[in-house]
């Protein structure tokens, strides 16, 4: 007596098709929310806001800076939106080609997240239970 194997492409294993199959479900948090409900700042986001903020100051574009920093389009755009985090490499390469000292930026960084921090503390002290 044989039995078949079946085979789930899909998720990369084989299995016996006698055996019971476990599905799982996970949930993702919400990047903002720390534990227990309370929001955080994500350096991320203010690194890009901050990094936009500033090309766009000198009405630079997008091109424009990628070339000049020799980071691809695509990959800068999502470092505007907060959606990748910069190396330190990357960082320097981008503040070069605005012409703004790495410091310079980490400090308007800096600036911005304790004024949210500020603001989120703000909040909470005066949220209802």
């Amino acid at each position: 007596m044989t039995q078949k194997i079946a085979s789930d492409t899909t998720a990369g294993f084989v299995t016996n098709p006698s055996q019971r199959l476990l599905t799982h479900t996970v949930k993702i948090a919400d990047p903002t929310a720390a534990p227990y409900g309370k929001k955080m700042v994500l350096m991320r986001q203010v690194i890009g806001e901050e990094l936009r903020r500033r090309r766009n100051e000198q009405s630079r574009t997008l091109r424009d800076v990628s070339r000049d920093a020799q980071v691809s389009l695509g990959y800068l755009s999502e470092l505007e939106r907060g959606q990748k985090e910069a190396s330190s490499e990357l960082l320097a390469a981008v503040c070069s080609a605005l012409d703004t000292p790495l410091s310079s930026l980490l400090a308007g960084v800096s600036t911005e997240v304790a004024r949210r921090e500020a603001m989120l503390a703000d909040r909470a002290s005066f949220s209802i239970v």
